[in-house]
């Protein structure tokens, strides 16, 4: 089965409202009563991670592709392991040093991971105007990152107005 590019579009939404959801609850300053700052306790953050891996992972069913496949693979295995880490820390089951950097980290590998799954999206589309024999005026391969970026700047436009 294969979704409409309308469903694919609404779980890309969805998914970077988790993420909206992840910034503004964990990036947000707290400070108490006294004026120091404290880090969040709030379990909006490892639960959002863990509903966005079972989303990704709902990916790896759908796909057609192989590398969608893969790369939704790796997501969800870093989100879901992000997710339980950050869950067991503002529990208090595990209080090490190390945990301060699992979010840093995942942010991280789904940035890559993100890169690496449009840029060989691209990458096919240029395979294609290879095939075809025809100079385009710009790379296809420019196509998918520029829709990016005018997501966006169209998304929180559109929002405040």
């Amino acid at each position: 089965m294969i979704l409409p590019q309308i469903e694919i579009a609404r779980a890309h939404w969805v998914l970077g409202a988790l993420f909206l959801a992840i910034i503004l609850d964990e990036y947000l300053p707290l400070v108490r009563n006294d004026g120091v700052p404290v880090r969040s306790r709030s379990l909006v953050v490892p639960w959002t991670l863990i509903i966005g891996a079972a989303g990704v992972w709902a990916t790896v069913v759908f796909a057609d592709v192989v590398h969608d496949m893969l790369v939704h693979f790796l997501w969800g295995d870093i989100l879901f392991a992000a997710g339980a880490l950050e869950l067991a820390r503002r529990r208090g089951v595990y209080d090490r040093p190390w945990l301060d950097n699992v979010l840093p980290l995942a942010f991280l590998g789904c940035g890559v991971l993100f890169i690496v799954h449009v840029l060989i999206a691209g990458a096919l589309i240029d395979l294609i105007r290879v095939h075809r024999h025809r100079p385009s005026l710009i790379p296809l391969a420019v196509l998918p990152l520029a829709a990016f970026a005018l997501a966006l700047i169209a998304i929180p436009v559109a929002a405040a107005s």
